[in-house]
């Protein structure tokens, strides 16, 4: 889930929850995502002929640092809290 909403370790989930909590994160993940994909394709596009196969090589390639900050965030703050 952390992957999908990587906003979560910010906002101290899953250490901690709550529906607000949850909500927040799935707006700012939501947004977070949507401006990568606004990110991706104004790169993409400044090839002349382009299609979805290298705006999906781009986003992977973008989002694969998202996805490590996540789990990164995540990983840190189960060191903080011992549980590793």
């Amino acid at each position: 889930m952390v992957m999908a909403l990587p906003v979560m370790p910010l906002l101290g989930m899953p250490a901690t929850g709550g529906g607000s909590r949850l909500l927040v994160a799935i707006a700012l993940s939501g947004a977070m995502w949507w401006l990568l994909g606004q990110v991706v394709a104004a790169r993409v596009t400044q090839r002349p002929i382009v299609g979805w196969r290298e705006w999906t090589r781009e986003f992977v390639v973008m989002g694969s640092g998202l996805w490590v900050g996540a789990a990164g965030g995540l990983l840190l703050g189960a060191l903080l809290l011992g549980a590793f």
